[in-house]
């Protein structure tokens, strides 16, 4: 008996797939092999910043007229094109070690790790240049903190607001706010919890690879967002039938 996927299948598997296969290294993979893994340039990072790029470029194409007519919309998709362009910039430090640059002195005052970046500038860094972690409310600026915000406002809160209040969903589809489907959103979390969990049964050494392949794996997570928006534009175009429903 054959067994038909559709697309939303077939993402839904290949995001728990690429969850499985990168936390599986910490089980599988001696320990100086993992630090490689997930040292700076190292696969994972790499990864991350492509599936940066891939995203950028997909969301960029839907915001192309003949890829999405919606004004609102195409508005939306080029702001996330220019946020993961940027991610994706920041992760190769903007080039510098492709192109051997040098750290200007002024950055190499202000950025933790000396690099020419700037999530790694002291003020939206976790630790201080001394190497201190810093109080709660420093970390109010923290980069991570706010890419976590970002996403979890973005792909999980909003999708079960949209799917529970029928207030918000009708504000929502009213200005084309493109959704991400919950099964997408469930796989974003799962990312970050794991990410903790298993902090619980490894080396203390190998947290930095932690962080390294969950930040991976949100840059994978929202390539398969992007997929999906690709596949799914003819739906997203037309108001849907709650809301034509609403009005009428």
């Amino acid at each position: 008996m054959k067994i038909m996927l559709n697309y939303k299948s077939f993402l839904y598997i290949a995001a728990v797939c690429w969850l499985f296969f990168s936390f599986s290294v910490f089980f599988f993979i001696a320990n100086d092999k993992i630090i490689l893994l997930g040292k700076e340039d190292g696969f994972f990072e790499t990864a991350g910043a492509i599936f940066f790029l891939l995203s950028a470029i997909l969301f960029f194409s839907l915001s192309l007229k003949n890829g999405e007519p919606n004004i609102y919309k195409r508005v939306f998709f080029i702001l996330l094109g220019c946020a993961f362009l940027f991610a994706f910039f920041e992760e190769i430090s903007w080039g510098q070690r492709i192109f051997n640059l040098t750290t200007p002195q002024l950055l190499q005052e202000i950025n933790v790790q000396k690099e020419i970046n700037l999530h790694n500038l002291e003020i939206f860094h976790g630790i201080t240049k001394d190497g201190k972690r810093k109080s709660f409310w420093a970390l109010i600026l923290n980069m991570d903190r706010i890419f976590s915000i970002f996403w979890f406002t973005y792909c999980c809160l909003l999708p079960l607001l949209y799917k529970f209040n029928f207030k918000i969903k009708i504000t929502l589809e009213r200005i084309s706010f493109p959704i991400v489907p919950i099964f997408i959103g469930l796989s974003f979390f799962i990312n970050y919890l794991f990410s903790k969990i298993i902090k619980f049964y490894i080396n203390p050494l190998l947290f930095e690879s932690v962080d390294e392949i969950k930040e991976s794996n949100f840059a994978f997570l929202f390539f398969i967002v992007s997929v999906f928006f690709i596949k799914n534009k003819s739906q997203l175009s037309a108001p849907s039938e709650s809301y034509i429903d609403n009005m009428n």
